[in-house]
């Protein structure tokens, strides 16, 4: 993950940053390369969203893991008290030779008894051992499982942070880029064009407990993109469409592909209100659809949550989440 991050930082940087002969590229061309950016950037804000992930599901396992231990601890202390008490107790009846105590019994059927006490005291004993064995082998198995834990979360830590500086690093050559155009048509009296449709009312009422993600989604237009956020005043693609779907009731990963791993997957023809749109053949980014072809997304940095049109973008898949 790191090597490949470290190879898209390179070739973000190279589209990024123009050489001087370049310096009156028209704007059609600057925000051509814009779009590229912005896209490369989007697979990089993917890639933290679902280190991030990773992370916390292991801190998650650490904690249990932590509980465990603590328990074994303490299963095992009674087991060797176990032991102790068994040990002290087969010393104080037989002495150091049971066998003579057991041929010293005044007659036959007293030995048998001795016989047979001793082989009720002989299994105990094994099966006492064999609980402390067992016990033993789960602790130090549970110890292993931990310590390879936090070695696994030291490098994933490592790569989030590098993932982070790798993100606010092309933002800052993006934003570079955005200003310049807009240098561009401030000099030729041109305004930047609105992709976005005009936010009206919803193009088809959605139902169930879609239509609470649908309207949650619609409550948050006019808002900005801003990378790793969930809301509630920003939000990244798959941080929008996660918390529209909490609001139903229904839990999303906060990423792109994993929400693709998660939903019941559908064709065109069945979708509806409220279903996810998936984009890009690495899925990273994600749309809430409400209909007539349309979605609500968070499309990228420097811009806001808005309605577009689903076509505008390669699509992978759909699919419904619950």
């Amino acid at each position: 993950m790191a090597g490949r991050a470290a190879a898209l930082v390179t070739a973000v940087t190279a589209t990024l940053l123009p050489a001087p002969a370049q310096a009156q590229a028209s704007i059609a061309e600057l925000d051509r390369r814009i779009d590229q950016a912005a896209h490369q950037l989007e697979t990089v804000v993917e890639q933290y969203n679902e280190i991030r992930l990773d992370l916390r599901h292991n801190q998650e396992r650490a904690a249990g893991l932590s509980e465990t231990i603590i328990e074994l601890d303490r299963q095992l202390a009674v087991r060797h008290d176990q032991v102790g008490q068994l040990a002290a107790s087969n010393y104080r009846v037989n002495g150091a030779r049971p066998v003579a105590t057991l041929l010293s019994t005044a007659s036959a059927e007293h030995f048998v008894d001795q016989l047979l006490i001793a082989d009720v005291i002989n299994r105990d004993n094994e099966r006492t051992i064999a609980g402390l064995r067992d016990t033993r082998d789960r602790s130090e198995a549970a110890r292993r499982a931990a310590n390879a834990l936090i070695e696994q979360q030291l490098l994933q830590q490592e790569q989030l942070s590098a993932t982070q500086r790798q993100i606010e690093s092309d933002i800052r050559a993006l934003t570079e880029l955005r200003d310049r155009q807009q240098a561009l048509l401030n000099r030729s009296g041109a305004d930047a064009a609105d992709r976005s449709p005009a936010a009206g009312p919803l193009p088809e009422a959605a139902t169930g407990r879609a239509a609470n993600a649908v309207a949650f989604a619609h409550a948050q237009l006019g808002k900005p993109y801003r990378w790793g956020s969930a809301g509630p005043h920003s939000y990244d693609c798959s941080g929008l469409t996660s918390a529209a779907w909490a609001k139903a009731g229904v839990q999303l990963p906060h990423n792109a592909r994993r929400q693709f791993g998660t939903v019941t997957r559908i064709g065109r023809a069945q979708l509806r209100p409220g279903d996810l749109v998936f984009f890009y053949s690495n899925v990273q980014h994600v749309g809430i659809y409400i209909g007539a072809d349309q979605m609500i997304h968070a499309p990228r940095h420097g811009e806001v949550v808005r309605v577009d049109r689903i076509d505008r973008m390669p699509i992978k898949g759909y699919g419904r989440p619950g």
